[in-house]
């Protein structure tokens, strides 16, 4: 087997015997035992973590402690907005420290590096080189992990494409990939028009609570929103094309709200059907029964 870093995807030429996925984890240190009973039931799956480490709930430095052995232990772990927002911020970027702490990463810098941490000690910290060297996508020959989305079309991974800008974001290849919610979703956004996948192969994703998924798909199917502490592993599927599954349980919502928005661990065999979920109502797992 071969893999190769190309424009922040990691790309392998040969499927793993299944896959374990989980994203948007946010400090959750529940999620952790979840992704264990998966690995315990399916010990040759690789795992792919998609991003969102970070911010949220209290355990972020052990959750960061826990990813890397297993990236040590051959684990894939991709880089979410989050990361991408600590990583501007330890670089010191314009205006960083403003959107990182919005988002709960002031909470994060004092889990990691104490109250009185800046972001030259986090820029000096291992956890700022373990997430500056994690790809943004984890490609395979029938499936593509990443955080939010690609564009899906046949020039998926075409970035001279990401051409888009909207009110001063520049929608390029990288922004698109951490940070795309109605422009993955629909082809039409003004209907919620729910795109078909003409990439080829599975997408999974998180970036987006499940709960709040809506739309048409263009045969007639309504797509409806869930409530929002049912944040369950989605599918997206038009006939005779690959699926998008959407991933992410809500662990960045108020835990004393929502509690129980421990994510969901997402077991998929080689060519991305979907065999086993974990999650907090199902912490052994369960089939997957699409809402």
């Amino acid at each position: 087997m071969t893999q190769r870093i190309i424009n922040n995807t990691l790309i392998s030429d040969r499927e793993q015997n299944g896959y374990i996925f989980i994203s948007d984890i946010h400090g959750n240190l529940e999620t952790l035992t979840l992704i264990e009973q998966a690995q315990k039931d399916y010990p040759k799956a690789k795992l792919v973590a998609g991003g969102d480490y970070v911010d949220g709930r209290s355990h972020v430095k052990e959750v960061l402690d826990y990813l890397i052995e297993q990236k040590a232990e051959g684990a894939i772990i991709l880089r979410g907005n989050h990361e991408q927002m600590l990583l501007n911020y330890a670089d010191q970027n314009e205006h960083q420290d403003g959107i990182w702490f919005y988002n709960g990463g002031n909470k994060t810098l004092a889990n990691l590096l104490g109250p009185t941490a800046s972001a030259t000690d986090l820029h000096d910290s291992k956890y700022y080189r373990f997430l500056n060297g994690c790809p943004i996508m984890y490609e395979t020959p029938h499936l593509i992990f990443v955080h939010a989305g690609v564009r899906p079309d046949k020039k998926y991974n075409d970035p001279a494409t990401y051409t888009e800008t909207t009110y001063g974001l520049k929608y390029d290849y990288d922004f698109f990939r951490i940070w795309a919610r109605e422009r993955y979703w629909y082809s039409n956004r003004e209907h919620e028009i729910i795109a078909h996948n003409l990439t080829g192969k599975t997408i999974v994703t998180g970036h987006t609570p499940t709960a709040g998924l809506e739309g048409k798909f263009d045969d007639g199917r309504i797509l409806n929103n869930l409530s929002v502490d049912h944040c369950v592993v989605r599918s997206l599927q038009y006939p005779g094309e690959p699926a998008r599954i959407f991933t992410d349980g809500g662990s960045h919502s108020n835990p004393l709200i929502y509690p129980h928005n421990d994510g969901n661990v997402v077991v998929l065999d080689s060519e991305g059907k979907i065999v086993r979920v974990y999650n907090w109502d199902n912490p052994q797992g369960t089939e997957f029964k699409n809402k």
